[in-house]
């Protein structure tokens, strides 16, 4: 038996992870996406399209173990079931392969061999880092492969080949580095007020085919954790009729300088205005956002698709849907002080007029999504037996009137509904909404069970996505992520739960949505107070300079992120490289305990 080749010098997996979490929030914080390395139009695996570049091909000469893992790196290409890893197996091993479904990235590999002169039995170990999807969602996973089995090879006229392995594709983490690239689909929030993202990973190497690709993925629908959550304006009687092209029908320079996008859409049922303003505004984002560049001819059945933009739509006729839009930004940074709300008013603060600047005991708050009202948790004699909590809710400088109580309450936030959520008890989710016939606020439960039959700990924290169709969780110091979907009665329940960042272990202790698609965390861990964490999963430590620990309570919005400290209210400043970023102070908010507001 031997053990050869380990792939000591691969970075740790947590490494691996946290440069691609750097990497996509460069790409957010630019507004663009890379330019992508390989695929065609359809679901991966489904169709002929070109092979990615410098995909490995086996050699008479090859042994074993080399083989083994060139076999891995082609797994990359999905096209044609797989055809680029076939040519490693033989006839037989290639008809009994099924190469459905998803696919498991592993790094860190280790090959056990058993030989004899003619053939190789192979105990594979490795790190299992995360699972892409046929349909190119990509989710991060941790700890050991599970074993998968022998993998049998013989030796044939033409070299080693595989002879028998397990179902399924084993896809090596490197080579999926270099050959996917992530993108964001664009779907419409259930109020029809913003657009919702779905990053995927395509491996796409003719950069003229992407919007292609990027519009046939939007066709086919989101992945099915929010397949319930939110509306796809392109869905089916809906098609792609032929490839984007340029503006002006050309078929090189997609999206590229000045050239623009053509998209023919046919089958397209009877809309209203705002119906067709929503179908373009997923089209738009999903492009803009993939550095696939205006103006964007959209045309359905022969005919533009809208009189008013027949000579191209830009990013600007959609911005009311702009999914980087910093709700209530007139609004500004709040606080809590002393147990008191408080505006900042230059360089001082004072007290919000009405009952939240006068109330005491307040823990945490939230301003609706537009800044105007306001929902705030009273907590008396917290921590002890007695202790009782309260939910208040009104509008800014006026009078507050009393939601729902318990012995303990989370954080609140807002629906783009209007509704307030919060966490009662630990483990009750309830929505807090105005009652149309009375006016008054009314407590209606949210089903929880999928999380709490798969996370039975207690929820210190539930924070809605900027769009709210997903809700982040704190249990135990984990961060779980769920969907908010809306049965067709009307009641609300969180669903498809599951763990993200695993590399941050049980130390979480607050959690906000940057945008859509990433949040900012604070930490027990004092070396790494803070981290960012995506939907896939992925999590990277963020700048932690001048932070006295223990933080707290996080609030941030795609332009700014606000800390609790030791010392009051601190603020995250400087450029864009994490390396220049630091943590300043918010001077008026600088009294320990003050907690940092924003809407959302």
């Amino acid at each position: 038996m031997q053990n050869r080749d380990a792939k000591t010098h691969m970075a740790a997996p947590s490494r691996a992870l946290s440069r691609l979490l750097l990497t996509v929030l460069l790409l957010l914080l630019t507004g663009c996406a890379g330019v992508p390395s390989s695929s065609a139009p359809q679901a991966i695996g489904t169709v002929d399209r070109p092979a990615p570049q410098a995909l490995p091909k086996p050699t008479p000469g090859m042994e074993p173990d080399l083989l083994l893992r060139e076999f891995l790196k082609a797994t990359a290409d999905p096209a044609n079931r797989h055809l680029a890893a076939r040519q490693f197996l033989t006839d037989s091993a290639s008809d009994n392969w099924d190469d459905a479904g998803s696919s498991l990235l592993i790094d860190n590999v280790v090959f056990v061999e058993t030989r004899s002169s003619d053939r190789v039995s192979v105990n594979m170990r490795a790190d299992m880092l995360g699972s892409l999807s046929d349909m190119g969602v990509f989710e991060t996973a941790d700890g050991p492969l599970p074993d998968p089995g022998a993998i049998e090879m013989v030796k044939t006229s033409d070299g080693w080949r595989i002879d028998k392995l397990p179902n399924g594709v084993f896809l090596d983490w490197q080579q999926f580095q270099q050959t996917y690239k992530r993108h964001t689909l664009y779907f419409v929030d259930p109020t029809g007020k913003t657009t919702v993202p779905d990053p995927r990973y395509v491996a796409v190497s003719d950069p003229d085919q992407l919007a292609t690709e990027l519009v046939s993925k939007l066709i086919a629908g989101p992945r099915p954790e929010i397949a319930n959550a939110v509306r796809n304006m392109l869905a089916a009687p809906l098609r792609l009729q032929g490839p984007v092209t340029r503006a002006d029908g050309g078929k090189t320079g997609v999206g590229r300088g000045y050239g623009g996008a053509r998209i023919e859409l046919e089958g397209l049922p009877t809309t209203d205005q705002h119906s067709r303003l929503l179908l373009a505004a997923q089209i738009i984002w999903t492009l803009a956002r993939s550095d696939i560049k205006g103006p964007y001819v959209i045309n359905a059945d022969g005919a533009a698709f809208d009189d008013r933009f027949a000579e191209g739509w830009q990013a600007t006729d959609v911005a009311a849907t702009d999914p980087g839009a910093v709700d209530g930004a007139s609004a500004g940074l709040h606080a809590l002080v002393g147990g008191s709300l408080m505006f900042l008013d230059g360089q001082s603060s004072r007290r919000v007029p009405g009952s939240f600047g006068s109330m005491p005991d307040q823990i945490s708050a939230a301003l609706s999504r537009d800044g105007h009202d306001v929902a705030s948790v009273v907590t008396l004699r917290p921590g002890a037996p007695d202790s009782a909590s309260s939910l208040w809710i009104g509008a800014v400088g006026e009078g507050a009137v009393q939601g729902a109580d318990g012995r303990s309450m989370s954080r609140p936030t807002w629906a783009l509904d209007e509704a307030v959520w919060v966490v009662v008890d630990g483990n009750n989710v309830v929505r807090v909404i105005q009652e149309a016939a009375s006016g008054q606020p009314a407590r209606i439960p949210v089903d929880s069970t999928a999380v709490t039959a798969r996370y039975p700990g207690v929820i210190d924290e539930l924070q809605l996505s900027r769009d709210g169709t997903r809700a982040a969780m704190v249990i135990d110091g984990q961060v779980i992520l769920a969907s908010v979907e809306q049965t067709p009665r009307g009641e609300f329940a969180l669903t498809y739960p599951r763990r993200l960042a695993f590399g941050l272990g049980s130390s979480v202790v607050s959690a906000s949505w940057r945008t859509g698609d990433d949040m900012v965390v604070s930490r027990k861990d004092p070396a790494h107070p803070v981290a960012y964490v995506n939907l896939d999963g992925v999590n990277s430590d963020g700048p932690g300079r001048n932070l006295s620990a223990p933080v707290g309570i996080v609030a941030a919005n795609p332009s700014a992120v606000y800390l609790a400290d030791r010392r009051g209210v601190m603020q995250l400043s400087g450029s864009g490289a994490e390396d220049d970023q630091s943590w300043a102070d918010v001077r008026p908010f600088i009294v320990a305990g003050a907690v940092p507001v924003l809407p959302g």
